[in-house]
């Protein structure tokens, strides 16, 4: 349960301060994009996009997993998501609908990225997230016209499936990440 929030800066700027745990979250949500990056770019060129939606649903939870640790657990989220695991809780889709906004005013997405510091439970927790702006490659699975037999596919895997419609450059979703402050006190 929530015992009280301190908010940092919901957006960053390149003139705010982070705080000292910040660069850590950044580079773990990096390590979890370059890894799911080359896990799928694998399987997509062996088994083409069939396997890219596998890989997905199968491998991604793993990675995540491998690059969390006991002070870090990282994570993706979205608006829509294909995984309802994945769904943005409340903070998460504030962040999100604040990255949406700042992109339609022409932020680059890749400079987009939020934090907070919480107490939850007595313990201090910090929030960290990086928008994921929607790739060219990534519309086979996600954009508008996908193919009837992935779609099939993505079918039998999602039955709750949101992730579709999308177009390059949009916002996808972001990585998340969550720190245990705690230790740091």
């Amino acid at each position: 349960m929530l015992a009280a929030t301190l908010l940092f800066p919901l957006i960053a700027c390149s003139d705010d301060t982070p705080p000292d745990w910040v660069p850590e979250a950044r580079q773990q949500s990096g390590q979890l994009g370059k890894q799911l990056v080359a896990t799928l770019t694998e399987a997509l060129s062996e088994e083409g996009p069939a396997g890219g939606v596998q890989i997905c649903k199968v491998e991604a939870p793993k990675i995540a997993a491998r690059v969390s640790g006991s002070r870090f657990e990282v994570a993706r989220t979205a608006l829509r998501v294909r995984n309802p695991d994945n769904a943005a809780d409340g903070w998460e889709a504030s962040v999100l609908r604040r990255f949406k906004a700042r992109m339609a005013e022409g932020a680059d997405p890749a400079g987009l990225e939020a934090w907070e510091v919480e107490t939850v439970d007595g313990n201090r927790v910090g929030r960290y997230m990086k928008a994921i702006p929607m790739g060219s490659q990534c519309v086979v699975c996600h954009g508008e016209n996908i193919n009837p037999e992935l779609a099939e596919t993505i079918d039998k895997l999602y039955p709750q499936d949101e992730a579709t419609g999308f177009a390059p450059g949009e916002l996808r979703g972001a990585f998340t990440v969550t720190v245990d402050l705690s230790a740091s006190d």
